[in-house]
């Protein structure tokens, strides 16, 4: 005779299964939730209006999935430092006067960290620099800053808009209450030298391509897990460029080397010589430190390109 099954035993074994066809649908449930709570608090960064200028329409929001619906073209840069969500919302002025009819845009955009928050902003930092979030930057008509994890954008559709847009800039960054940190980099290099506002934080090859054009290929083998930072250094007339490249180990560090200085430098650099000239009057200089690639570009003179190689490495060590 078959043995009875164990009707305590029966009753597990069912409830297990239930819940192994429940689970999924709950991870999903509460992933949701999750998600409609971020886009909520977002959506409470807005300013409810300031000086006259009201609402225009409800906001927009925007994930990873459609952000190329609202910019389309633009959206790789984004997508390139781990974006997650977009709220944007449009402003009109209340005047009765038709010519006074102008429109401001706020866009709020989340990253999944706020280094990566300031590489974005780190991206173009041109303009005057204002006391608004962790660091802001203003410029015909438009107001960019960054604070913990967020980017925020403010244009206008005039340029004598400047005030209001840094008081609606004031209301959102009063309200993003905690501070985000810098990338790491950042605090690797030397400040001696350093042209202020001329870093760039990054990870993947396309980024550089557009700060700094090396090739067509990926020569470097920049992933989204590594960690770049592209900088200039004022020495008297000359302005050269470092760029940092933070690999996850030492092996991932040798083969970037390799690679660049087979396919960049035509295998000239050794081991003794650090700095290779490229072209008539154009320098180029490369080192390893640990897991670190350094390289050099725009120098004139074989001393001064040495000197901020061996500067970047007494800082890294």
């Amino acid at each position: 005779m078959p043995k009875k099954i164990d009707k305590h035993f029966e009753n597990n074994y069912t409830n297990l299964m239930k819940l192994k066809i429940l689970f999924p649908s709950l991870v999903i449930f509460l992933l949701a939730i999750n998600l409609n709570c971020a886009q909520e608090n977002m959506i409470n960064l807005l300013p409810a209006g300031k000086d006259g200028w009201v609402k225009s329409g409800e906001p927009e929001i925007y994930d990873r999935n459609n952000l190329f619906d609202y910019m389309d073209g633009g959206a790789e840069l984004y997508l390139a430092y781990d974006f997650q969500t977009l709220v944007m919302q449009r402003y009109l002025s209340d005047s009765k006067d038709p010519l006074k009819k102008n429109s401001i845009t706020i866009e709020i955009y989340q990253m999944n960290s706020s280094p990566d928050a300031y590489g974005l902003f780190s991206f173009d930092q041109e303009g005057e620099m204002v006391k608004v979030g962790q660091k802001g930057v203003y410029g015909y008509g438009l107001l960019k800053f960054w604070k913990d994890r967020f980017l925020v954008r403010i244009l206008g559709s005039q340029s004598n808009l400047r005030e209001i847009i840094l008081g609606l800039g004031a209301d959102i960054d009063q309200k993003i209450k905690s501070e985000g940190v810098l990338p790491e980099l950042l605090s690797r290099i030397p400040k001696d030298n350093l042209i202020p506002n001329s870093d760039h934080f990054f990870h993947k090859q396309t980024l550089l391509n557009n700060l700094y054009f090396l090739s067509d290929k990926n020569i470097l083998n920049l992933t989204d897990k590594t960690d770049c930072l592209l900088a200039d250094f004022g020495f008297d007339e000359q302005i050269l460029k470092l760029l940092l490249v933070e690999y996850l180990d030492l092996n991932q560090a040798k083969n970037a080397y390799e690679s660049f200085n087979k396919f960049y430098l035509e295998g000239e650099v050794s081991e003794t010589d650090k700095i290779i000239e490229i072209e008539e009057g154009k320098l180029v200089g490369v080192d390893l430190e640990n897991n670190y690639l350094l390289l050099v570009f725009e120098g004139t003179e074989k001393e001064i390109a040495l000197q901020l190689l061996d500067s970047v490495k007494n800082s890294l060590r």
